[in-house]
């Protein structure tokens, strides 16, 4: 299979035009349209230590879905991306990202996160990519944060409320906003969880008497989870690698 064909496979699920305008997902650098994909390396973020597994590995296409920023002639790509770049054309890799598309997608990554949760009454929000599902129970922040970290192998959550929750929503990543520019949707909403949290998002959510829960970045890795298994039963016997992140912890004295 080419990897063009891989890309289209995963494009006509997770279509480029729900992106953002500001996104660069799709595929970034192809060799070649015609290369024929020896295998494929899932990650969330491209780094130099992946382009060197997939070099060790003998893999010749990287997927990412966090972007790096190589066509906008607004953004100024950075020294470490340039230097990427070189590696991915010295080693005739191709690369691509699939970020926003499958993060607004109604069958992307928040609906995946809340069928792993085995959520009740699934719904998606129309147009925003956020998804809310219902638990069993209502149950305190703390009892489901515990079955959040569990499900994700997630290092750390962080709430700042101890009311009840039964009714979920969802959104990976940065989406405070998201949520935030939606709040009349989510009205009967106990719990909105994302990741990247702000100081003043949780000035906002206490003065809107929303309860929030910062999951982090890692909840993301379900991106991993997604394109994997897309791939794998759509295309036999194809190398699949993958590297998901970890959250990075600082310890203060």
């Amino acid at each position: 299979m080419k990897i063009t064909e891989i890309d289209k496979l995963i494009t006509n699920k997770y279509p480029l035009k729900r992106q953002e305008t500001w996104d660069e997902s799709g595929l970034c650098y192809l060799v070649d349209p015609s290369t024929i994909v020896s295998g494929v390396f899932i990650c969330l973020d491209l780094t130099k230590e992946i382009i060197d597994l997939a070099i060790k590995s003998e893999i010749n296409f990287i997927i990412s879905h966090h972007p790096i920023f190589l066509k906008n002639k607004e953004i100024k790509p950075t020294k470490y991306e340039l230097e990427m770049l070189k590696m991915l054309k010295d080693h005739k890799i191709s690369f691509a990202s699939y970020h926003t598309n499958i993060d607004n997608a109604p069958n992307g990554i928040n609906m995946f996160i809340a069928e792993q949760l085995n959520l009740h009454q699934i719904k998606n929000i129309v147009g925003t990519g956020i998804v809310t599902g219902k638990i069993n129970f209502a149950y305190r922040p703390k009892v489901f944060a515990s079955t959040l970290k569990n499900t994700f192998n997630l290092e750390r959550i962080i709430y700042a409320s101890e009311k009840l929750v039964k009714t979920i929503a969802i959104y990976a990543g940065t989406g405070f906003n998201i949520l935030r520019e939606n709040l009349p949707k989510l009205k009967d909403v106990d719990l909105l969880v994302t990741g990247d949290v702000k100081w003043h998002d949780w000035q906002f959510a206490k003065l809107h008497e929303i309860d929030v829960m910062d999951a982090g970045h890692d909840l993301e890795n379900t991106f991993i989870e997604l394109i994997t298994k897309l791939i794998s039963e759509n295309v036999k016997l194809l190398k699949i690698q993958t590297a998901p992140s970890r959250q990075e912890i600082k310890i203060v004295i």
